[in-house]
């Protein structure tokens, strides 16, 4: 059960950070429905703790979000160590490295989220918090 829901949570972190990856990287059609699949992903009072320390509440997030599109040309984005550290009926807290390769060179994170259950979502989860830190290249 507990390598089910793990899966899920890695699949549902994956899918977000491939559509990142297009819409940065100017690769999805810049439409609502593209746009959509990563807005529909946070939960209306989603919070981001950035790696600079700064924090985003969705409404900040998503109009930044938005005007980005194609900023990143050939940016590739890969997550791994994706590790379960609690879950209950309430949600599901999750650790991950996220590894960027793009304009800006080689960047990565050591992030948190909390996902919560949603049952329009894709994998049944949605990002409720996130925090993120910045980790050195390997």
């Amino acid at each position: 059960m507990m390598d089910e829901l793990r899966n899920r949570c890695a699949a549902q972190i994956g899918d977000l950070h491939r559509v990142i990856e297009d819409w940065l990287g100017g690769r999805l059609p810049r439409t609502p429905a593209a746009f959509a699949a990563f807005a529909d992903a946070h939960a209306p009072g989603f919070t981001m703790v950035a790696p600079d320390g700064a924090l985003l509440g969705v409404d900040e997030l998503l109009p930044g979000f938005e005007g980005a599109y194609g900023t990143a040309p050939g940016l590739r984005i890969s997550i791994s160590e994706v590790a379960l550290v609690h879950a209950d009926g309430g949600g599901v807290v999750v650790t991950y490295e996220e590894w960027q390769d793009g304009p800006a060179g080689r960047t990565g994170r050591r992030s948190t989220v909390l996902l919560e259950p949603h049952a329009g979502a894709p994998y049944g989860l949605r990002s409720r918090h996130l925090h993120e830190t910045w980790i050195s290249p390997r």
